[in-house]
């Protein structure tokens, strides 16, 4: 026989036992990091916030000396959309307006292609004039 075959013979049942055993010790210590580690990433999740982008035709038009606008917003995205919230508007690829989103409609309009909700509001750009209803 080889000396590590008698080595081990030669110990008794209490010390095998216990050298096939892991310690709990270290098994605590495994359980309570991957706790921590699983608790930091929902905490992340929840105070880490990001913008949505959702692209959405626009309809910009004069109204009373202000320039108007109309978006019709997915059904599935109203959601994510909230009166007070940053909107950036851009004509053609040309020119862009920040503002806020100022009024949501409830009803919900249904057409051949698909369906949607009306969001209006007026920019507050006075370098910008608008003669005739422009579809962006």
């Amino acid at each position: 026989m080889s000396e590590t075959n008698r080595n081990i013979e030669l110990r008794s049942e209490k010390v095998r036992n216990i050298i096939g055993q892991i310690p709990s010790r270290i098994v605590r210590m495994g359980i309570t990091v991957i706790f921590m580690v699983v608790l930091a990433l929902l905490a992340g999740a929840y105070f880490f916030r990001f913008d949505h982008i959702i692209e959405v035709p626009a309809t910009l038009y004069p109204e009373s000396n202000q320039i108007c606008y109309t978006l019709e917003v997915p059904q599935n995205n109203l959601k994510q959309v909230s009166v007070g919230q940053k909107l950036v508007i851009t004509v053609h690829s040309q020119n862009s307006f920040t503002t806020t989103i100022q009024q949501t409609d409830t009803t919900l309009h249904i057409n051949r292609k698909s369906s949607y909700f009306k969001i209006r509001g007026i920019i507050n750009n006075t370098q910008f004039t608008v003669d005739e209803m422009i579809k962006a």
